[in-house]
Order: structure tokens, then C-alpha cells, then sequence
């Protein structure tokens, strides 16, 4: 089973997939040792306490039939632990099951070690929950800026321009007005205005016309909406002025 997207697979703080993560470097320096048995590809050691793995370089091949755009990438595709001189020795296991897998064609077997389809689609879903998260790291920023002195800031975000204005009273509600430039699709606008903590989404209004001092530009979309005191806290907390 699959952690929360929040937890990507590669920060997971087990022993052994730390040490997964050191092996490129250590193939670069020449310090890791190749599982000899795997000869139908490279297999790279890795070994911790009691635990043992193996990890591989997938190849531009591998990473194109599953639309995967990257230069390099590693993978490391089983686990198990240690049992000297016993056949359930974890390398012992896996040469046996790659003896298997390759019968009939003279050489062993390893291809069903490689990711399937359902673990490019985690990666996939875990860049997407980072990238949700960059984007409301940067708006809650913008509206933290504006909110301490009234001025507008912008950012570039999902190639449109993305700004924020606040007009706020001493101690009361704050008006925050949200501009963006170019068409946003509708998903892209709901990424947007739910960046900002605190406001449902039932309470931003389209504002054609413009509002708080911003006049629309050609192309340009404007929502608004009033930013109670407990939220304007949070806002500042999370967009790092509080």
C-alpha cells in the first residue's frame, strides 16, 4: 500500500531506502558492487544492517514506453534482509527467482523488477501534489506581502501572471482582490483562489469591471473577497510575515 501523496516514496526515512537514494553516486565513485548473478542488466547492491536490496538505472527506452521525461533515473526493485549461508538469503532468493523468470532463454530473468505502470502514475501523482503545493506557497506569499502594506505583487504561475492586492483596515477585514492574466482554465482558477486559507469558495466574487484600484487589462480576470482577522493571521503565518 501506497503512503499519503504528501510522503514522495524517495523521503520515506527507512535504513534502506536512504541508502537507495546514495547509490548513483556511489556507481560514480566506483564504490558499489554489482549483483553478478543479474547479468541480464546491471543490478546494483545495497546493503544495511540486516537489510539488502537491489536498485538498477532504467534506460531513456524504459523511460519513453512509459512517458516518463527525464535524463536519468534509478529504481530500486526489491528488498529483503540477510540470512548467511541460508537459502533464504535474500540475494540467494532473488538469483533463484531471476533463474526462473529467464527459463528457456539461457540467460536470467529481471524485467519483472522493473516499475509497472502503477508506480509511474504515483510519481506522477506525487509531481502534481508538489506542484499544487509550490502554487499555494506562492499565492498565500503575494496575498502576506500585500496584506502588510497595500501594495500589488505578482508571480508567474502555470504560465499566467498571477496578482494580488489587499486593502485592509486596522484590525478589521481586509479586501483582497486576485488578478490573472491570459485564459486560466477553471481548474487553474480553483487552484488559485483555494491557495488562500480561510475563504470558501463561496465567497469570491468575478469582478469584470475591476476592483481595489486594478482596472483589467485585455484578457485579464479579477476575483475578490473580504479576509476576516482570524485568517489574515493565518495568511501571515503561512506566507512567513507572521
Amino acid at each position: 500500500m501506497f503512503p499519503e501523496l504528501s510522503m514522495p516514496l524517495w523521503r520515506i526515512g527507512h535504513p534502506l531506502v536512504v541508502h537507495m537514494q546514495r547509490v548513483p553516486g556511489e556507481v560514480r565513485s566506483g564504490g558499489s558492487e554489482p549483483v553478478r548473478a543479474l547479468s541480464d542488466r546491471i543490478w546494483w547492491k545495497v546493503k544495511t544492517s540486516g537489510l539488502r536490496g537491489v536498485v538498477t538505472e532504467l534506460t531513456a527506452g524504459e523511460l519513453s514506453e512509459l512517458k516518463v521525461h527525464a535524463r536519468d533515473a534509478w529504481w530500486g526493485g526489491a528488498a529483503g534482509v540477510r540470512k548467511e549461508d541460508s537459502a533464504g538469503d535474500f540475494y540467494r532468493q532473488i538469483e533463484s527467482e531471476a533463474r526462473r523468470q529467464g527459463r528457456g532463454t539461457g540467460k536470467p530473468g529481471t524485467r519483472h523488477l522493473l516499475p509497472r505502470q502503477v508506480d509511474f502514475d504515483r510519481l506522477a501523482a506525487e509531481n502534481a501534489d508538489r506542484a499544487v503545493e509550490a502554487l499555494r506557497e506562492v499565492v498565500t506569499g503575494l496575498v502576506a506581502r500585500s496584506l502588510l502594506d497595500g501594495k500589488p505583487y505578482a508571480a508567474a504561475l502555470g504560465g499566467h501572471v498571477v496578482t494580488a492586492l489587499v486593502r485592509a483596515d486596522e484590525g478589521g477585514e481586509a479586501y483582497l482582490a486576485i488578478a490573472a492574466d491570459g485564459f486560466v482554465h477553471p481548474q487553474m482558477i480553483g487552484l488559485i483562489l483555494g491557495a488562500v486559507p480561510g475563504i470558501p469558495s463561496s465567497e469570491w466574487q468575478p469582478e469584470p469591471g475591476g476592483v481595489a484600484g486594478i482596472d483589467p487589462r485585455e484578457g485579464q480576470i479579477i476575483w475578490s473577497t473580504l479576509i476576516p482577522p482570524g485568517a489574515q493571521a493565518r495568511i501571515l503565518e503561512l506566507g512567513g510575515a507572521g
